[in-house]
């Protein structure tokens, strides 16, 4: 996503011009795969790893991949539709004890952690009146996230209220403390995805999907936050293919995967694809959405890849690669059609995967998840699909959503029902949020999207710009698919400052 530049002429909400988007860290470095996925080990938790996958061959068309539906007894792993109940949605609160997040200074690229972590606990609010919550937390951050829950505040005053309005026994907002637990608050990218047995009366079990920080392209210790420090196993596994760009630490949060999973004593799947939960849209049926940009990325997945003499600027797709992903997601989340948009740019360019054109240099590359699809699509229901739209530009990535749509455009899902596409258009202004007005350099990383709602039990958590056409736009379009559910919004400019939004923050625990 980009962000629009600042227009000293408006007191109020600004508009401003197209920068990039979802840096997180100002010259930061995404961190490069492992040289071979298969060398990752699975970590402790729950009853043990399972990587057993089946081979697979061909080639597949290139905007869809899809497979005769394997039976229960070959692929019992079912991942639950969003939509379904839950037990509890996983958070976590934002640290500054790795210098990912700061206090706010002359020379922030976002809006501060002190709002950040407002935010988040206003999502936790806003869920928590719903359903139940667990907030991870650090020990060194607990104080403070005992008072912003105790207290109301001041952009969205009204959900605190709501939260303590609750119903007896619903819903609430549980601190787990988790020493050395996470890096990171992107539970979505960083924590296990649930699934089912279907063969074992539905038991929960859980799939790590190896997170390795985004990618660990580049661990070259330059243009670091204060308080970051590159271990040197990690740099050991880097390629360093982007240089003091995208780096962020990753140790804990590669582990987190399996601490939920033995924490809720389900089985753990290892997969041998790299990748994370906003990676992967999925209907609770059949039918999987991902983007090319961020799946089929040499520096998450290189065994996809044909790499001569290991030179990454000459590494093109095998043709089998769409086929090798799809029998792996059929494995572990019950996956029969995949149907592929670009998304971004990606380097190198030659290699036949996202957007038009590709990324003339690793530096080039200006999104660390590489473009997620929980930024671009999005599953109302089964057969419907909510999708990224910019006709104002305000995002500077009109071109890129309509590419997008031109993939999602005349498919049918793994049952053969047509797409129904619904737009949901980006707001035009944004950046401001209870009398603050965001720096351009604090807007460097915004995320200013609407597909990146998250449906929880009894209500749906859509972000909130303070646009007013375009927010109540953006409800008025999700309403007619919401149920018995409500709509409740929720001002994020921390959180979209920062590059992700209130799906990227969340991860489900199905019921």
């Amino acid at each position: 996503m980009a962000k629009s530049k600042r227009n000293p002429a408006l007191n109020a909400t600004v508009q401003r011009t197209p920068l990039t988007r979802r840096r997180f860290i100002q010259g930061s470095a995404s961190l490069l795969g492992f040289s071979l996925v298969g060398t990752l080990a699975a970590c402790g938790g729950g009853s043990g790893g399972d990587a057993s996958a089946p081979a697979s061959s061909g080639s597949t068309p290139s905007s869809t991949s899809s497979r005769n539906p394997p039976t229960a007894s070959q692929m019992p792993y079912l991942m639950p539709g969003e939509d379904s109940p839950h037990t509890a949605t996983y958070m976590a609160f934002a640290s500054g004890a790795d210098g990912i997040w700061a206090p706010l200074t002359a020379q922030s690229t976002d809006a501060g952690i002190d709002r950040v972590r407002a935010d988040l606990m206003d999502v936790a609010k806003a869920i928590g009146t719903y359903e139940a919550v667990n907030l991870l937390v650090l020990p060194v951050d607990l104080s403070i996230a005992q008072t912003l829950l105790a207290t109301a505040s001041g952009a969205n005053p009204t959900l605190h209220a709501n939260y303590l309005a609750r119903g007896a026994g619903v819903g609430g907002v549980k601190l787990v403390v988790l020493a050395n637990g996470f890096n990171d608050l992107w539970t979505r990218d960083t924590g296990c995805v649930f699934v089912k047995d279907t063969s074992n009366a539905n038991a929960l079990c859980a799939v790590s999907f190896n997170f390795n920080g985004w990618g660990n392209a580049n661990t070259d210790s330059t243009n670091l936050n204060p308080g970051m420090t590159v271990p040197a196993s990690i740099a050991a596994s880097s390629n360093k293919s982007k240089a003091g760009k995208f780096f962020q630490p990753f140790a804990n949060d590669h582990t987190l995967a399996a601490w939920m999973a033995q924490t809720n004593n389900a089985k753990l799947l290892q997969s041998t694809l790299t990748l994370e939960g906003g990676a992967i849209e999925f209907d609770g049926e059949a039918t999987a959405i991902l983007t090319e940009s961020a799946v089929l990325h040499v520096n998450r997945n290189p065994q996809l890849f044909a790499i001569p003499n290991g030179v990454m600027a000459n590494a093109t797709l095998l043709p089998t690669a769409k086929a090798t992903v799809l029998a792996e997601l059929q494995r572990t989340l019950g996956v029969q059609k995949i149907i592929w948009i670009p998304g971004t740019a990606t380097y190198p360019r030659g290699a036949g995967v996202g957007a038009q054109g590709g990324a003339a240099t690793p530096a080039n590359e200006t999104d660390i998840t590489n473009g997620h699809v929980d930024f671009y699509a999005k599953f109302l229901a089964p057969g419907v699909v909510a999708y990224a739209a910019d006709p104002a530009n305000s995002t500077a990535e009109q071109a890129l959503m309509a590419a997008n749509y031109r993939n999602l455009a005349g498919q049918t899902d793994a049952k053969g029902r047509p797409l129904t596409l619904i737009p949901l258009n980006a707001p035009t202004n944004y950046g401001t949020s209870n009398g603050v007005t965001l720096s351009d350099k604090q807007m460097t990383n915004f995320a200013a999207g609407y597909i990146n709602f998250y449906k929880c039990n009894g209500a749906i958590i859509v972000p909130k710009f303070n646009d007013v056409a375009a927010d109540a736009a953006a409800v008025a379009t999700i309403r007619p698919y919401a149920g018995s559910r409500t709509i409740v919004q929720v001002d994020i400019l921390g959180i979209a400052s920062g590059g992700g939004g209130v799906h990227c923050s969340t991860r489900e625990l199905p019921a």
